[in-house]
């Protein structure tokens, strides 16, 4: 499910025979013009009489190997962007991004996105290559049972059995909002249940994962993040237990940063305060953006009720023009929705959520003591801006004495989607974690240390639809000072990875370490 207008379309391949189109998103929907069809004829084409030139846009045979380059076919260069050879997975075996992701399907491509069949996601890992034909969360086709779904991803439901009148109706997936709460009748999946209990899992990294609330047979549950979750019911009948497991979707509009960490909690508990920051590179700006001001959205411009993040150039630039309504922002967890609400309207961009203090022990998504993922949204993010992100450790709640080293440090993971699709986990294992140490910010916000995380650069993809690429931010080796030898008057520092790490950050230009990403 693709919202609001905003479509993000991975490339890939379609296979000789197939009557399906090759560019699928979301509900599998996809829609071209001529203008985009005859991109195929652009493409870097090997001069191997094996390799067979694919035309991302329609259906085309496929070829035997899955091309990285001109140079290195079939070997390390980053990719085209295609499944050359309709395996579901793109450019695998070639080079990439760590931490980039991209959806995939290992099953039959005729099957892809028919029934309950959904693609997965394949991921970059810190080596800088996709892990080899892993994809994670996908749904394959499975032998089909009495569920009233289309299990085996056929185009039919349970053909071909009987006895199937009293069977559970169960969803071949579901769709949420990200901070919305998501509810569901559990009678719409078995109307002759006495009992019912529903269960959630939550996407890896994801903590705390809010318990499923309700009375009787409803559901409800606020998911704090989008991403991928699975919902089950077991409902009790006269005749035993039944079970349905189907997953839930949280997708959100345009552009979403969201930032976990591992040691949440609050005053007089030990935990830290992590802030998330948001910035542009723009060309149209005299003098470039500076973090900690007003061109950056962050806890002090962009909570509500907001409406200090300065990004227009003047009066006539809408690029980023608050909404009408409070609708996009209103359920913002407590007491920011409400006060969205009173507003009248959503600032664009805004901070949906800062994760002050929190309560790791509550497991209730509508509580305001729930640990929430930190979260800045942008609802029609342009084409002619670089979006830069930051984490800075505003301040330690523990005692960061050093005397228990798990307390210490802390891991930020950054998850970014565009359009509802996930696209990249930044600071994640697959990119190599991040570790900040309370011992090395011993101050209140800019003057501890922020890093420098990724940049976010939206186009239109070779189809003619909107896309996005997320850049993690490295530094070529010894540019900078190593982090581990850091002295009290070094304010940029490069960890092993180049990752890179700024103190005294208040009214730094965004764009004087790293210049603009293409």
């Amino acid at each position: 499910m693709l919202l609001s207008g905003f479509f993000v379309i991975h490339v890939l391949c379609g296979c000789s025979g197939s009557d399906r189109p090759s560019g699928l998103v979301g509900d599998g929907s996809l829609q071209l013009t001529d203008a985009v069809s005859d991109f195929g004829a652009s493409l870097d084409t090997a001069t191997r009489l094996d390799v067979v030139p694919v035309d991302p846009c329609r259906d085309s045979p496929c070829g035997p190997v899955e091309r990285c380059g001109a140079d290195v076919d079939g070997g390390r260069g980053m990719g085209n962007g295609l499944d050359d050879n309709c395996n579901g997975l793109i450019d695998e075996l070639c080079a990439c991004t760590p931490g980039e992701m991209r959806p995939c399907f290992p099953g039959a491509m005729d099957r892809r996105g028919i029934g309950a069949c959904a693609d997965g996601t394949a991921r970059c890992t810190e080596l800088a290559s996709w892990i080899g034909n892993e994809c994670r969360d996908a749904t394959l086709p499975v032998e089909e049972i009495c569920n009233h779904r289309d299990d085996d991803c056929d185009g039919a439901t349970d053909e071909e059995l009987t006895d199937c009148a009293s069977a559970l109706a169960c969803p071949a997936s579901a769709s949420a909002v990200p901070l919305v709460e998501f509810r569901y009748d559990g009678t719409m999946i078995d109307p002759t249940a006495t009992a019912f209990r529903w269960s959630l899992v939550c996407p890896a990294g994801l903590a705390p994962c809010p318990v499923p609330t309700g009375e009787g047979a409803m559901l409800r549950v606020t998911v704090p993040r989008a991403g991928r979750y699975e919902l089950t019911l077991q409902s009790t009948r006269v005749g035993g237990e039944e079970r349905c497991t189907f997953p839930l979707y949280a997708q959100g509009r345009g552009l979403r940063v969201e930032l976990d960490w591992d040691r949440k909690g609050g005053i007089n508990s030990v935990g830290a305060d992590m802030d998330l920051h948001l910035a542009i590179i723009d060309r149209r700006r005299s003098q470039s953006s500076r973090w900690f001001t007003v061109d950056d959205c962050y806890f002090q411009t962009g909570r509500s009720p907001g409406g200090t993040v300065h990004w227009n150039v003047d009066e006539r630039d809408t690029r980023f023009a608050p909404s009408a309504t409070s609708e996009l922002c209103e359920a913002s967890p407590p007491p920011h929705g409400e006060m969205w609400r009173a507003a009248g309207r959503c600032w664009n961009p805004r901070l949906d959520v800062d994760d002050l203090v929190c309560d790791p022990a509550i497991t209730d998504g509508r509580d305001a003591r729930f640990c929430f993922s930190e979260n800045a949204a942008v609802d029609d993010p342009p084409d002619d801006v670089t979006f830069r992100v930051g984490v800075n450790f505003y301040r330690d709640h523990g005692l960061c004495d050093g005397t228990d080293p798990i307390d210490d440090i802390v891991h930020p993971v950054l998850a970014v989607s565009c359009g509802g699709l996930t696209r990249a986990a930044v600071g994640s294992v697959e990119d190599g974690l991040v570790a900040m140490s309370c011992r090395d910010n011993p101050m209140i916000g800019s003057a501890n240390w922020t890093w420098i995380a990724a940049d976010i650069r939206f186009a239109a993809n070779v189809c003619g639809a909107r896309d996005c690429r997320v850049t993690p931010l490295r530094a070529s080796a010894g540019r900078f000072t190593q982090c581990s030898r850091v002295t009290a008057d070094a304010d940029v520092c490069q960890d092993e990875r180049g990752r890179v790490f700024v103190r005294r950050l208040g009214s730094r230009p965004v764009d004087v370490e790293f210049a603009e990403t293409p």
